[in-house]
């Protein structure tokens, strides 16, 4: 089963910056001295494909999270802000072309989804 992953939607879209770290201890120390407590660790396991489609570029990662069942799939592409509603519109479109309906379409995070997995309780079964 793969389940399909938009992390943004037209309505919740936003810019992610992101850096490279070279040292994580020294931004442990920092982000706790900022008031910051670690909330959750975890493993998420990706593979990126590169492709172009609708004269974009694009990247599909496909995602599993030992934790969570099934294969994610997440469609992204570096736009400035003012075309994020058109990219939106064409990452809906490969979806649709993959055979990907809207209802299987999440925006839950995957730090949510582990924290909800790990909160239930786990199945008891009788033995006789």
């Amino acid at each position: 089963m793969i389940e399909a992953e938009l992390k943004a939607r037209a309505s919740e879209s936003k810019p992610e910056h992101e850096t490279e770290i070279a040292d994580p201890r020294v931004i442990d120390v920092v982000l706790r001295q900022l008031g910051a407590t670690p909330l959750i660790a975890f493993q998420k396991h990706c593979t990126n494909y590169r492709f172009t489609a609708g004269g974009r570029e694009l990247v599909a990662t496909l995602v599993t999270v030992p934790e969570l069942d099934g294969t994610f799939l997440e469609l992204e592409s570096l736009v400035p802000e003012s075309d994020t509603a058109a990219v939106l519109e064409d990452i809906r479109a490969i979806l649709y072309e993959l055979g990907i309906p809207d209802t299987d379409l999440t925006t839950e995070r995957y730090s949510d989804a582990v924290l909800s997995a790990r909160l239930q309780p786990t199945q008891q079964h009788a033995t006789d």
